[in-house]
């Protein structure tokens, strides 16, 4: 029985490939040449297709890019950091807006409130609204309404004579704090971005 010789067999799609590409040596490229110039329909469509894939593949691909360009392009989508309201890690200073102690409250408005202190804030574009209420001889009550976006974010600091509190607004910007000494009361809000001191309020 006859064998048939390897320069009779179809060409598998590695043999295509290799052959395309120039990876054979002399001997092996020229069976696959040979094997090509015989009446083999099969193989030669196959080394078609596979020479327009290789064709189509090499004309999507993108010289290198210079350096510098690639520099500028990568610079465009690096996340800059937010510019802070209050100028980075220097506390900004509160306004004071209105304080019953000077600014005294209507009639009815007095009614409401009691005896309280009311204090309002400009913090930036942000407010702070503050009453502060006596509680006994030598303690007294601190509520307070921040508005700010995401109130809840930011910590209220606290200091009281020897007492230092931090407190989280509620996700209405309410907080309350009792029990604190009849002391000069330094206050300050911040959060990720900015920082915000209160003039000292002398209870």
């Amino acid at each position: 029985m006859k064998q048939t010789k390897s320069h009779d067999r179809h060409l598998d799609t590695s043999a295509a490939l290799d052959f395309l590409e120039q990876r054979l040596n002399a001997p092996d490229r020229a069976r696959v040449e040979e094997h090509l110039g015989r009446p083999c329909a099969a193989c030669r469509e196959r080394v078609r297709a596979l020479g327009e894939i290789l064709a189509t593949m090499r004309s999507d691909r993108f010289g290198e890019v210079p350096r510098a360009l690639h520099e500028r392009a990568v610079a465009v989508f690096v996340p800059t950091a937010k510019p802070s309201l209050a100028r980075g890690v220097v506390d900004a200073i509160a306004e004071l807006l209105f304080d019953s102690s000077t600014q005294p409250l209507t009639a009815a408005a007095r009614r409401s409130v009691g005896e309280a202190r009311r204090l309002r804030f400009k913090l930036g574009t942000h407010s702070l609204d503050l009453e502060l209420e006596r509680e006994g001889v030598s303690t007294l009550s601190l509520r307070g309404r921040f508005v700010a976006p995401d109130a809840q974010l930011w910590s209220v600091i606290v200091e009281a004579g020897p007492e230092r509190r931090v407190i989280h607004p509620d996700a209405t910007g309410s907080f309350v704090l009792d029990n604190l000494p009849l002391a000069p009361l330094a206050l300050q809000l911040r959060d990720a971005d900015e920082r915000f001191r209160l003039p000292t309020i002398e209870p």
